[in-house]
């Protein structure tokens, strides 16, 4: 046994980075949930593949601890005389591969599903259920892929059987690449529908802005992919697909964590109410009058703190008459003397002078 202090060994800062990673994911799921129980009361379908999500990364995490504990971040001649095991540590490192994925599908299918609560457009509905199928059915493949790598499994971490493998460095290309391309897809597909939202520049940049988060999910993904080049090429496994495995636990938790970002927005505007404030009045000065899109009666989600709600295509402007005060979930009343307003938390009516009706005169 040597003196490990003198053994290059990264295990310890895997645990650090996905640690303090998964923590801050699993707050954040466990708030969505909250937030989503105590405003909305209900919990929608995105929220439970997102729970998920995160049980799976919770498991998943654990897997890479003790696949670095047992050897990973550490060269594979330094594994033995350090008290590790290198057939124990690939077998966790297989085990993690498979999670990893599993962990990717939850999440990009909260994603969907999260798009079709909110947006409801027919054709749009079409093709959110055409990348799920997509998304399962891709997913799906490649875990049976990595399960059944080698022939027999066992083969996957005992090196010294006689198994016939895949080749690894072509399965994990082209996993990287259908995995990058679907979140790039995932992350654009609603930004159609909201370039053509009736709001003004700031208020429009706003929105897509909240929506273009999981961007972040396609940048460690690309960085992932980056890793990957000593990964296939090592002849160093325990070393060499470190850096591989460690953007993979990053890349899963900034999922999940880039998932639930949306939902903190009334708690920032709580904490920041001026900024929040100061913005608002830029845009009312810039521009105090703009069309938004009606609320719709058949697959409205009411939320009283301003969260995402449904879109319908008639639209409610400056000129539309109402009647009364409106709430966000009432039915639109027409009559003439009001004028209807979409604030971020409620429709509201305003008297409208008699001036503005001169045939009442």
């Amino acid at each position: 046994m040597v003196n490990n202090a003198n053994v290059p060994d990264k295990g310890p800062a895997f645990m650090a980075v996905t640690g303090v990673l998964a923590g801050i994911a699993f707050l954040l799921v466990v708030y969505r949930l909250i937030h989503g129980w105590t405003f909305r009361k209900a919990i929608y379908t995105d929220d439970i593949l997102i729970a998920c999500s995160m049980c799976v990364q919770i498991i998943t995490t654990v897997t890479g601890d003790l696949a670095n504990h047992y050897g990973f971040g550490r060269h594979k001649a330094d594994i033995a005389r350090t008290g590790g095991h290198l057939v124990v540590a690939l077998k966790y490192f297989w085990l993690f591969q498979v999670f990893y994925k599993l962990v990717l599908c939850l999440t990009k299918l909260s994603f969907l599903t999260f798009y079709l609560r909110i947006f409801p457009s027919k054709r749009f509905h079409q093709i959110c259920y055409a990348t799920i199928a997509v998304i399962i059915c891709g997913v799906f493949g490649f875990v049976l892929a990595t399960i059944f790598q080698c022939i027999p499994v066992a083969g996957s971490w005992e090196k010294n059987l006689p198994a016939k493998c895949i080749n690894n460095a072509w399965f994990r290309w082209w996993w990287a690449g259908y995995n990058t391309a679907t979140d790039i897809w995932i992350c654009l597909l609603p930004m159609p529908l909201l370039a053509r939202l009736q709001l003004d520049t700031v208020r429009k940049v706003g929105v897509m802005l909240m929506f273009a988060i999981g961007l972040f999910v396609c940048v460690t993904s690309i960085v992932r992919i980056t890793a990957l080049v000593q990964s296939v090429s090592t002849t160093d496994p325990t070393w060499g697909s470190w850096d591989a495995l460690l953007w993979s636990a990053i890349e899963a938790n900034t999922g999940i964590i880039c998932a639930c970002l949306p939902f903190l927005k009334h708690p920032i505007k709580q904490m920041f109410p001026r900024l929040f404030s100061s913005f608002d009045s830029k845009i009312t000065h810039s521009r105090p009058t703009y069309k938004l899109s009606a609320l719709s009666n058949r697959g409205h989600r009411s939320h009283h703190n301003g969260e995402w709600q449904n879109l319908e295509s008639s639209k409610v402007g400056t000129g539309s008459v109402g009647r009364g005060s409106v709430g966000a979930g009432s039915e639109d009343a027409i009559v003439p003397g009001h004028i209807m307003m979409k604030t971020d938390i409620s429709l509201q009516t305003e008297r409208i002078e008699e001036s503005h009706y001169p045939e009442r005169r």
